[in-house]
């Protein structure tokens, strides 16, 4: 008896290894048939099986699910083409492998590149914080720009289509607290950032809601996670925002941070498909 447990234990550490390339389907006939056996005597590799199993589904379905998770189809030809000239006898790989560790590392390349841009974006950087502070304060409360504002309609037109019916999705009835006005509604430039400006008025205080396109340079560098509406102070002013795939929408007062935080909670749901329908139109 202690012989036989002493193969058995042999078995199941061979089984370890030999899983993996058992579920690919990439064992000779006999050794599958090995396999096979030893699974019907032995419980917990069949547990150990039915694990790595699942694994690999759901990670098939998170990868073949998720859009932005993809292999480009230029990279599956150029990646199939490379590897038929690789010469399999000496490295003992075969193409369902190599298929297989390439899927992978793009499925961590990807999420990872997906939660540092998360945490990027999360962040707003100073350059945003002068130009946001800088209209609400030059544009809405001391009309000091240097350069005119133009009509919302005409801004979409010639610059960015978000800015076309801007208001409207901004001052959608029963989504704002009870008591805010719309005072102007234009596109204006500071510092030669463009934004679309809605100007309203809460509790005697001027409320800016303004909307610019982003890029990558406008993104920040912090990788601890933020909440959704991150608030900031800065010059006096309460700022929050919240973004789409290439617009950040702020809202800039000195009303309090939980004021300006509900002004905020409001608007998005509307203003956010108002931007993402033109930017999937642009």
């Amino acid at each position: 008896m202690p012989v036989d447990r002493e193969k058995n234990q042999v078995r199941c550490r061979d089984f370890q290894e030999l899983a993996d390339s058992y579920l690919s389907d990439e064992l000779l006939v006999e050794t599958n048939h090995d396999v096979i056996r030893h699974l019907e005597q032995c419980a917990d590799c069949r547990r150990e099986l039915a694990a790595r199993r699942n694994l690999r589904s759901k990670l098939r379905s998170g990868f073949e699910g998720a859009p932005d998770l993809q292999m480009r189809k230029e990279f599956e030809a150029r990646l199939s083409t490379q590897l038929r000239d690789v010469d399999l006898s000496r490295t003992r790989i075969s193409v369902t492998k190599y298929v297989a560790i390439a899927a992978s590392l793009v499925i961590v390349a990807a999420l990872v590149f997906m939660v540092v841009q998360q945490r990027r974006r999360s962040q707003l950087t100073a350059s945003l914080v002068e130009s946001v502070v800088g209209d609400h304060r030059d544009c809405a409360l001391n009309h000091r720009l240097d350069e005119k504002s133009i009509d919302l309609d005409e801004a979409g037109r010639k610059y960015d289509r978000v800015y076309i019916n801007l208001a409207s999705a901004v001052m959608a009835e029963g989504r704002l607290p009870a008591g805010v006005e719309l005072v102007e509604a234009h596109s204006c430039v500071f510092k030669n950032r463009r934004f679309g400006h809605v100007i309203l008025r809460y509790r005697d205080q001027l409320v800016s809601v303004l909307v610019t396109s982003i890029d990558e340079k406008d993104l920040g560098s912090s990788t601890e996670l933020k909440d959704t509406f991150p608030a900031v102070q800065a010059n006096g002013f309460q700022i929050t925002h919240f973004e789409t795939t290439r617009h950040a929408v702020y809202v800039v007062s000195r009303l309090s941070e939980t004021e300006t935080l509900s002004i905020a909670r409001a608007i998005e749901p509307l203003v956010s498909r108002h931007i993402r329908d033109a930017e999937r139109v642009a």
